[in-house]
């Protein structure tokens, strides 16, 4: 991943928020998609990366729990309402983490 992103979305519940970042793939043809949650704002506690081949990578930084959770739920309670793109992430992800 490198540059600027193609596509970026947040969402928010309270002091989560949810960044999905679409890159253009530096490793093979297509883009590597992005989930990342932080705490306040500020403080990063997991991200997965899914990438062209279909590969997942999850990347704990402090604690992965936040991040399952909110997959587990489909982001129940976050704003805006997740779009066509984060679902698909979501069930892409969801049986390889």
């Amino acid at each position: 991943m490198s540059g600027r992103p193609l596509n970026e979305e947040q969402y928010k519940k309270g002091t989560d928020i949810i960044n999905y970042v679409v890159y253009k793939s530096t490793t093979g043809a297509g883009n590597d998609e992005v989930l990342q949650h932080k705490l306040f704002g500020k403080t990063e506690t997991a991200h997965i990366t899914l990438h062209p081949d279909g590969s997942v990578n999850f990347r704990v930084k402090r604690t992965k729990k936040y991040l399952e959770n909110t997959i587990q739920s489909d982001l129940v309670g976050f704003v805006p309402s997740i779009s066509q793109a984060v679902k698909q992430f979501i069930s892409n992800v969801r049986g390889k983490i």
